[in-house]
C-alpha cells in the first residue's frame, strides 16, 4: 500500500509565516522612503517658493549696513530684498535695482546668495509692477516644466525735497558775496519713535535727493552780465557732537568728485546728464544731490547723529547781493512733514520665481 499522505513540520509553517509577515512589511515602507523621488514638480515648486520667502520677507545678510551698500561682491552673504525684517512684502527700491543689475553673474552669484541647496538649478526670476513702469527680470527663459512661486509685493521708492531758493524767508538780511544754505538731517527724527516701517526714512540706509531750485529767482540782476554770475565753491557735510552740540566738517564735495565707488555721491548741474562737476563750478538755475543708500552710513556715528549739508555759494557782484542764504535765521529740516519732504510712496507689483 503506496504512502502518499505526509505533514508539514510546525517549524516551516512558523519560518513562512513570519516571512510573508516580514515581505508585506517591507513592500508597505519602500513607496514611503521613495516618497521624495517620486515626484519633481513638487520638489521644485518647494525651492521655488523658500526662494520667494527669501526674497521678499528677508532683508538679507549683511543686515547693516545693507548688503546693497556694499562695494564688493564677496561681501554679500544673501540677497533680501524687503525693507526690513519687520516689513514683510514691502521691498526696497535701491536693494531691487542691485539685485537686478549687471554687476552679478547668473546663475554663480545668485545660486549661493537667494536659492541654495547642493543641485545647480537653472531659474528666472522677475518683476514688474502694476502701473508698467518697471520690468526686470534675471535668469533663462523657462522650459515646459518647472517649480514656481507668485508674491504680491509692494515697492518703496526713497524721499527727495525741493527747495525754491526765489522765496523771500530764504532771503539773506545783508547784502554779501558769500552765501551759506544749510540743511539739517536728524536722524533720530526721520527713524521716530514708532516709526511705519511702510514708509520710514532712513537716511543712513535710503536714497536722499535733494532739489534746489530757481537760483536765478534769489538774486538782483544787473546790468553788466558778467555781474549775474553764480559759483557754487563747495558742498560740505558736518555731523553735530552731541556733548557739546557743535558742528564740525566731516567730509566735503570735493572728496567725492568723479564719483568714487566709496562716495556714492552724486551732483547734477542745471539738469546736466554728468555728475559732479569740478568746484567752483558756475550755476544758472538749480542744483541736484543725490546721496546714494549708504553714504551717510559713514558719516553718522549712530542712529541719533544729526548731519548739516552746507552749500556755499559766491556771487559776481563786487558788493555782493541778497540772496539764498539760511545761515541768519535756522538751518532746512529735511524731515516727514509733506511741506519740507515728498514721502516715500508704495508701489504695487508682482515678484514670480521659476525654478528647474
Amino acid at each position: 500500500m503506496l504512502d502518499d499522505g505526509g505533514n508539514l513540520s510546525i517549524d516551516f509553517l512558523a519560518g513562512m509565516t513570519i516571512f510573508m509577515v516580514a515581505l508585506i512589511w517591507v513592500a508597505n515602507i519602500v513607496p514611503g522612503l521613495l516618497i521624495g523621488l517620486q515626484s519633481r514638480s513638487i520638489d521644485l515648486d518647494a525651492i521655488a517658493y523658500r526662494t520667494g520667502v527669501i526674497l521678499v520677507e528677508d532683508p538679507g545678510m549683511p543686515a547693516t549696513p545693507s548688503w546693497d551698500t556694499m562695494t564688493e561682491k564677496t561681501e554679500i552673504l544673501r540677497f533680501g530684498l524687503s525693507a526690513s525684517k519687520d516689513s514683510p512684502n514691502i521691498l526696497k527700491l535701491n536693494k531691487v535695482e542691485q539685485f537686478f543689475c549687471t554687476s552679478f553673474s547668473y546663475p554663480t552669484d545668485y545660486q549661493s546668495r537667494v536659492i541654495f541647496g547642493d543641485r545647480p538649478y537653472r531659474f528666472n526670476i522677475s518683476l514688474k509692477t502694476f502701473d508698467a513702469l518697471m520690468t526686470k527680470s534675471v535668469g533663462d527663459i523657462k522650459p515646459d516644466g518647472y517649480g514656481y512661486i507668485r508674491r504680491l509685493v509692494k515697492i518703496k521708492y526713497p524721499s527727495n525735497t525741493t527747495i525754491d531758493a526765489g522765496l523771500k524767508k530764504y532771503r539773506n538780511s545783508e547784502n554779501v558775496t558769500y552765501h551759506t544754505f544749510s540743511i539739517d538731517l536728524n536722524c533720530t527724527e526721520l527713524i521716530g519713535e514708532q516709526p511705519n516701517l511702510a514708509y520710514q526714512i532712513n537716511p543712513r540706509q535710503d536714497r536722499i535727493q535733494v532739489n534746489i531750485t530757481n537760483l536765478s529767482g534769489a538774486r538782483v540782476w544787473h546790468k553788466d552780465p558778467l555781474s549775474n554770475i553764480i559759483t557754487m565753491e563747495n558742498i560740505e557735510f558736518e555731523r553735530k557732537n552731541p556733548q557739546t552740540s557743535v558742528f564740525t566738517v566731516v567730509t566735503n564735495y570735493t572728496d567725492c568728485i568723479g564719483y568714487p565707488v566709496t562716495c556714492k555721491f552724486f551732483a547734477y548741474i542745471d539738469g546736466a546728464t554728468t555728475y559732479n562737476p569740478n568746484v567752483p563750478v558756475i550755476v544758472n538755475d538749480n542744483i541736484s544731490v543725490r546721496f546714494s543708500p549708504g553714504y551717510f552710513y559713514g558719516i553718522a556715528s549712530d542712529d541719533n547723529s544729526q548731519i548739516r549739508i552746507k552749500y556755499t555759494f559766491r556771487l559776481s557782484h563786487a558788493d555782493g547781493d541778497n540772496f539764498f542764504n539760511n545761515s541768519f535765521t535756522s538751518p532746512y529740516f529735511y524731515n516727514y512733514s509733506p511741506s519740507q519732504v515728498t514721502q516715500p510712496k508704495l508701489t504695487e507689483g508682482a515678484l514670480e520665481v521659476a525654478i528647474w
